[in-house]
């Protein structure tokens, strides 16, 4: 290994370890492409701001020659900011000296000559994509205004205008649109470009001896764009029966080829509206520490959602039905349009971190179990309730890792037959649940570090908390509902306690168990 080689080695390792170095590239990355940093906010309003106020000066030195001493200094300044930001997104780009590295480890690991000039020329290659890239070209010509003895380079100064699509997101958003139907875009370009190019040819052939406003090949060409433009400026007139043929023929031609391209474009940006609007509803539930997801706002789930929005609870609701989504928003929740069986969807909702509980309420026994599924393989520790709609498939919810399936139809036929047996008790029961009384069912959940784990239910004093166990529902081989166990009954992990009483009563107890504190 020769010397230069091994000095390039020490290097690229030495900025490896450098923990200085990664910490300045990582400020000019949040600086420059972090979309999300506070920082590159600033950043690029200062920049819109230095592009248009360098464009006008540039178009006011157009005019007057002679400059201004402030209009000097200006011009240097911005000159020497476009450069310092054309140097540090060519530097942040790529990791030259970990693509050096990669290339000398493997090199040794399998007993391989190195060869510095590859490993060179791989830096180069990987450097020359940001060189060719667009912005990166706008962003160099932006430079060229600036330098004063080619004064014909300041046609460029147009360029300084396009970098503004660089820091407004908008223009970001209309360029990835262009950028998502570059096939189509190239496609209908050809098409128009062909037919532009027949056209004007045609014309030259017919009109050459008979109009004197088409004597060259360029006048055809520009009465051929106009035409299939629809402009009609009507300064060039075909003067011939084949020429005015010609004509209607561009026209209509020109008429589906702009009708075609607007189809295009606003497809486009319906989708990507779509999608914005869809990242700002993922951005709104980031911002929650702890919510729960209802997948399904048909009867059920809107019933559910209803009554745990007034009891406080944070609440993201997810269906395909656009409709519905929109009377959820309507109610003050969070809704997104999405198919909640999609493991990317629940993964962005923060499913098993942020999320602490699941809530299967559509009206499909299959797109339940496949919820339930995906949850299950997201999170071991997220709590998933479903609801059954036919009780054959109880036992396949289990299977799909459900902590409780519910049948709806079920429970309503239990009430109803509670009613018409029992119908003074049940009646008081209903009085109490739902005339604002403040009493509530509830379950507090016993994870293993609580404090409450391996203690006796006497432990937890219920009486003198003003509640009343309702029952424990115990999940060993399959869920077991244990009503009214005695005192010395000894609670384990992952039992769930069934708890009626006010809900600042259940909140103190549940604040106790959490903290593990002895009274």
């Amino acid at each position: 290994m020769g010397y230069f080689t091994s000095f390039c080695v020490r290097l690229a390792y030495s900025i490896e370890a450098s923990s200085r170095y990664h910490r300045i590239k990582e400020f000019c990355r949040t600086l420059l492409e972090y979309q999300h940093s506070r920082l590159k906010f600033y950043f690029d309003i200062f920049m819109v701001i230095l592009v248009v106020i360098s464009v006008f000066f540039l178009l006011y030195e157009v005019k007057n020659p002679d400059g201004h001493p402030f209009l000097d200094t200006f011009v240097q300044f911005s000159l020497v900011v476009f450069i310092i930001e054309y140097l540090l997104r060519f530097w942040i780009y790529s990791d030259s000296h970990r693509i050096f590295l990669e290339r000398y480890d493997y090199a040794i690991n399998n007993n391989l000559p190195f060869s510095l000039p590859r490993a060179l020329l791989a830096i180069l290659k990987k450097k020359g994509e940001y060189i060719v890239s667009p912005l990166a070209i706008i962003d160099l010509l932006a430079i060229l205004p600036s330098y004063r003895p080619l004064r014909f380079l300041r046609i460029f100064l147009l360029f300084r205008i396009f970098k503004l699509f660089r820091y407004a997101r908008s223009m970001k958003t209309f360029t990835a649109i262009l950028t998502e139907k570059k096939f189509e875009l190239f496609t209908l370009a050809i098409f128009a470009s062909f037919v532009i190019f027949t056209g004007s040819s045609a014309i030259y052939i017919f009109e050459t001896h008979q109009n004197p406003k088409i004597n060259t090949l360029f006048d055809a060409l520009y009465w051929a764009i106009v035409t299939m433009g629809t402009v009609g400026y009507g300064d060039i007139v075909p003067v011939t029966t084949e020429g005015m043929i010609v004509s209607m023929v561009l026209i209509i031609l020109g008429v589906a080829t702009l009708a075609f391209l607007t189809s295009i474009i606003v497809s486009s940006f319906q989708n990507k509206l779509l999608e914005l609007k869809e990242s700002r509803l993922f951005a709104e539930v980031d911002r929650l520490e702890s919510y729960i997801v209802i997948c399904g706002y048909g009867r059920v789930g809107e019933v559910v959602a209803k009554m745990l929005h007034e009891d406080g609870y944070k609440l993201v609701i997810i269906d395909n039905d656009a409709e519905k989504i929109k009377l959820a928003q309507e109610r003050g929740l969070i809704g997104i349009v999405a198919d909640a069986s999609r493991s990317r969807i629940l993964g962005e909702l923060g499913v098993g971190k942020r999320a602490s509980q699941i809530i299967c309420a559509t009206n499909s026994d299959e797109l339940n179990v496949f919820i339930t599924l995906t949850a299950r393989s997201l999170s071991k520790q997220i709590i998933i309730i479903a609801r059954v709609i036919k009780n054959t498939h109880k036992r396949k919810y289990f299977l799909a890792g459900a902590n409780y399936a519910f049948s709806a139809d079920e429970t309503i036929g239990l009430m109803g037959a509670q009613y018409i047996t029992q119908p003074i008790s049940y009646a008081a029961l209903d009085e109490m649940l739902t005339e604002n009384t403040g009493v509530i069912f509830d379950m507090l959940p016993i994870h293993e570090h609580a404090f409450f784990v391996n203690q006796p239910l006497e432990a937890l004093e219920l009486r003198e908390e003003r509640l009343m166990l309702f029952g424990i529902l115990r999940k060993e081989s399959s869920p077991t509902f244990l009503f009214n166990p005695k005192s010395d009954f000894v609670l384990q992990p992952h039992d769930m306690l069934i708890i009626m009483g006010r809900k600042h009563h259940i909140n103190a107890l549940r604040k106790l168990n959490d903290k593990g504190n002895i009274r």
